[in-house]
């Protein structure tokens, strides 16, 4: 026993220690905590600061829909993209500053679409006169694959198309005499756009057409260069042209849209989420904008009557004359080179009448 005694102890030893412990294992080492993956932060979208130039006063409708989609966008934009507009030709005439967005150094430029002659001839499907006689006609035009052809037309020339603001019906005023039918413009001299078929149509009506840049107009009218002009009623209020003339004639002859048009060079560099904010402001603000226009232009016309300025509506028998002096236009434009036939011919299927019902 005596042999064996050491080997008993170091046996009970064990076993009190194995109870002593509760039988528990030992505790296994501490696992380091797992630190939290680090999010990846999106880049910061880029802001930009842009300038929109044009040249009609800041309270006319075209001007006021050139603000609201400048508004626009800051909103959509929530301040990041900021539209800076200028008006009332602060940064030069139709021509100059439709140039300098041409040219990138100027990201936006408005202007008549008369004016556009000189980069493309699209336009001068939508000058022939009275291939427009209501707001409606232009719209459907406008809003349907005619006015998407016209955009695509404008990348060619380096533009991107954002919207057509309305601006109105050209109407006949002048200083000098109350005039019925166009005989009675016989060696006036009437001011116009740079637009060919604007002057072919004062040439048919006998008058001596002198194109003349728009802020320039109110000198000569009140110098005796011109003795008259054609536009509509809210931008000849709203640019104070009632003090310079006393007779307006109510005849239709043109409708005119402006154009908001971006350098594409710098469109095309913008991310396909600030391209698609830019198209759905224009689609919003030229909603806007020709609500305005319209109620606008009736508020200009009896503004015109109030001031003094005699008004004549002609008759339908008047109508016929006026448009029987402009039907050779047509043949001189309607031809391919310059008012492109089969583009007429969508025009005037996508609004439903023919020539013949304009011109009977």
């Amino acid at each position: 026993m005596k042999k064996y005694l050491p080997y008993l102890l170091v046996l009970v030893l064990i076993l009190s220690l194995v109870v002593g412990c509760g039988g528990q294992k030992a505790p296994e080492p501490a696992k380091e905590e797992s630190k939290p993956a680090e999010q990846t932060k999106e880049p910061a979208k880029k802001e930009y600061k842009w300038r929109l130039a044009q040249s009609k006063a800041s309270q006319h409708p075209v001007s006021q829909g050139y603000n609201k989609f400048a508004d626009i966008v800051a909103e959509k934009s929530n301040g990041r993209i900021k539209i800076d507009v200028f008006n009332d030709a602060l940064l030069g005439n139709d021509r100059e500053v439709i140039e300098g967005a041409q040219g990138g150094t100027l990201e936006f430029a408005g202007s008549s679409t008369p004016n556009m002659a000189s980069f493309t001839n699209i336009f001068t499907a939508w000058d022939l006169p009275y291939i427009f006689e209501s707001k409606d006609e232009v719209y459907k035009a406008i809003d349907g694959e005619p006015g998407a052809l016209a955009s695509a037309e404008m990348e060619k020339a380096g533009f991107k198309v954002i919207f057509y603001p309305d601006y109105g019906f050209r109407q006949v005023v002048n200083n000098q005499r109350e005039i019925k039918l166009p005989t009675d413009l016989k060696g006036m001299k009437i001011r116009t756009t740079n637009s060919p078929v604007e002057i072919a149509d004062y040439k048919a009506f006998g008058a001596n057409p002198t194109p003349v840049a728009w802020g320039e107009v109110y000198t000569a009218l009140q110098q005796g260069t011109v003795q008259g002009e054609g536009n509509s009623y809210s931008l000849l209020w709203d640019t104070k042209h009632q003090e310079v003339l006393k007779y307006a004639t109510e005849v239709n002859y043109n409708y005119s849209a402006d154009i908001l048009v971006m350098n594409k060079k710098i469109f095309d560099a913008l991310d396909a989420e600030d391209q698609k904010l830019l198209m759905d402001a224009g689609k919003e603000a030229v909603k806007w904008q020709r609500d305005k226009a319209n109620s606008r232009e009736a508020e200009a016309k009896k503004q015109f009557i109030d001031f003094g300025i005699k008004i004549y509506e002609p008759s339908a028998e008047d109508w016929k004359v006026w448009k029987k002096a402009v039907q050779p236009v047509w043949d001189e434009f309607l031809v391919p080179g310059k008012a492109e036939p089969t583009y007429v011919d969508l025009i005037l299927k996508t609004i439903g009448k023919t020539k013949e019902d304009i011109f009977g």
